[in-house]
C-alpha cells in the first residue's frame, strides 16, 4: 500500500511539472489537471474538471477528428495514438490558438480505466520555423518572392496550366541602366527604387500572379490562365507606369525605366526552364534594341 508521504510526492511532482498533465476517464471527461495546464490553456482546474476534453482543448477544426477518434479508441479500447507522441494545435480560454507536443497513455486503477497526456506548448518554436521557412522565400529588401520561392511556386502554376490546358505566361522584367544609378545617386537610392518598382509592379499584377526579385535588379512574374496578348497588354503598363515612377531620396530624385521579355509554354511537355529561357532570350533583345520596350518571344 502507498504511503502518504508516496501520495504527496507524486502529487508535488505533477503539480510542478513544465508539461501540462492532464487526465480524462475512459469516456473522456477530464478528471486531473495540473498547474501547467492552467498556464498553457488558462483554465483553472475547477472550470474543467467533469468536462468533456474534446469540448475543450482542440482548436475548432480539428474537434470533430478528435472526437471521432477517441470514438473509435472507446470502441476497440486502443488508439493509434497510444504511446505516440504528436503535435496539434489546441485552444486557450481566450480564443487563441496554441501548438502543443503531446503524449498520450493509458494506466488502469483500481479497475478503472484513465487516459493521460503530457503537454508541452511549442508556440514559440512553431513560430520561429515558420518565421524562418517565410524568411527563406523572401527577398530581404522588396518583401517579394525570391528565386528559390519563385521556381517552387511557378513549376506548381506550370503544372496546373498543362493539366487544365491553360495559358501560362513568363515576363522577366529589368531595370533599365540600374548600375548607373547606383554610381550616380548611391546604394541607398538603389535599394529605394528597387523597393518602389516592386511595390508598384506588386499593385497591378493579380493576387494569384508570382512575382519574384531573381536578381540585383532583375524580376520574373509568373501568370496563371493569361494569354499572350493579355500579359502583352499587363507588360506595357508595367513598362508604362515604370517610366512614370519619379523616386525620391533625401535631396534628389529620379525616374526609372524596365526592359521586359515575354514569353509562354506552347507545348505540354515544355519545362519552366525552357520557358524563363525564351524570356531571357527576348529580355536580351529588347535591351539591345534600345531598352524601355517590351519584346515577345519568337
Amino acid at each position: 500500500m502507498k504511503s502518504d508521504f508516496d501520495d504527496l510526492v507524486y502529487r508535488e511532482i505533477v503539480e510542478t511539472s513544465i508539461d501540462a498533465v492532464i487526465v480524462t476517464d475512459n469516456l473522456g471527461n477530464i478528471v486531473a489537471w495540473n498547474n501547467s495546464a492552467k498556464r498553457i490553456f488558462g483554465y483553472s482546474a475547477s472550470e474543467v474538471l467533469g468536462k468533456y476534453v474534446h469540448d475543450i482543448l482542440p482548436a475548432h477544426d480539428i474537434r470533430k477528428k478528435a472526437k471521432d477518434s477517441f470514438k473509435k479508441f472507446k470502441e476497440k479500447g486502443e488508439g493509434s495514438i497510444i504511446g505516440r507522441s504528436l503535435q496539434l494545435r489546441g485552444l486557450r480560454k481566450n480564443g487563441e490558438e496554441v501548438h502543443v507536443q503531446f503524449s498520450v497513455n493509458t494506466v488502469k486503477v483500481r479497475g478503472e480505466l484513465y487516459i493521460f497526456a503530457f503537454l508541452r506548448d511549442i508556440t514559440e518554436l512553431i513560430l520561429l520555423q515558420e518565421k524562418l521557412s517565410y524568411q527563406a522565400m523572401i527577398d530581404d529588401l522588396t518583401g517579394i518572392y525570391n528565386r528559390r520561392a519563385f521556381i517552387q511556386q511557378a513549376n506548381s502554376a506550370l503544372n496546373i496550366s498543362i493539366r487544365n490546358t491553360e495559358p501560362f505566361t513568363l515576363m522577366m522584367l529589368d531595370i533599365d541602366f540600374f548600375k548607373k544609378i547606383n554610381d550616380e545617386y548611391g546604394h541607398n537610392a538603389g535599394d529605394i527604387a528597387l523597393k518602389k518598382f516592386s511595390d508598384n509592379v506588386a499593385n497591378i499584377i493579380r493576387l494569384g500572379d508570382i512575382f519574384a526579385r531573381i536578381g540585383g535588379e532583375e524580376f520574373i512574374l509568373s501568370l496563371l490562365n493569361t494569354s499572350i496578348d493579355n500579359a502583352l497588354i499587363l507588360a506595357e503598363r508595367i513598362r508604362r507606369e515604370t517610366e512614370n515612377l519619379i523616386i525620391n531620396t533625401p535631396g534628389q530624385s529620379f525616374s526609372l525605366t524596365v526592359s521586359i521579355g515575354v514569353a509562354s509554354h506552347r507545348k505540354e511537355n515544355t519545362t519552366l526552364e525552357q520557358i524563363i529561357n525564351h524570356c531571357d532570350k527576348a529580355l536580351y533583345q529588347a535591351k539591345q534594341e534600345g531598352r524601355n520596350r517590351v519584346v515577345l518571344s519568337e
